[in-house]
């Protein structure tokens, strides 16, 4: 079963989950959960962890619905509000997928990685963003993305 989740709990950490290949209606989804974050009009920072090669993938008309929905706005608040992006991609598809440049395809900071250890370090180590973590432990990190993807 394809999954395609959202979660805020852990603020101002927002955190998707993918398993399985998504519908356009589960990306059009994901994009209404992108406004309710940037209706909250504070700085965050997003963790997005693709849990399998088929999560990876866009189905048919996403692109230009990303594309048209950037153009509308998300882009400059993106821009204004995400602090950094992290990609959690499958290490089998790391190798693949590590050329990948947030900062050129979103304009944000951020990197894509393997594991959430690597996303955990990053965030602690290259980012400036260590402060909004101090609060934020390690593992319900690693709790909530196990529990959205279940």
């Amino acid at each position: 079963m394809a999954i395609l989740k959202h979660d805020h709990s852990l603020w101002p950490l927002a955190v998707t989950v993918a398993r399985g290949g998504c519908t356009l209606e589960m990306h059009l989804n994901s994009l209404h959960g992108w406004d309710e974050w940037f209706k909250k009009t504070e700085p965050f920072v997003v963790v997005r962890v693709y849990s399998d090669e088929e999560s990876l993938q866009h189905p048919k008309g996403a692109g230009p619905a990303t594309q048209k929905w950037l153009k509308e706005g998300a882009a400059e608040q993106m821009q204004q509000y995400v602090q950094a992006m992290l990609i959690v991609v499958p290490e089998q598809q790391f190798e693949r997928m590590q050329r990948m440049s947030v900062q050129k395809a979103f304009g944000i900071p951020g990197a894509v990685v393997k594991s959430l250890d690597d996303a955990h370090t990053w965030l602690m180590t290259t980012s400036n963003h260590n402060k909004t973590f101090e609060q934020t432990n390690f593992m319900q990190i690693e709790t909530l993305v196990h529990a959205l993807a279940t």
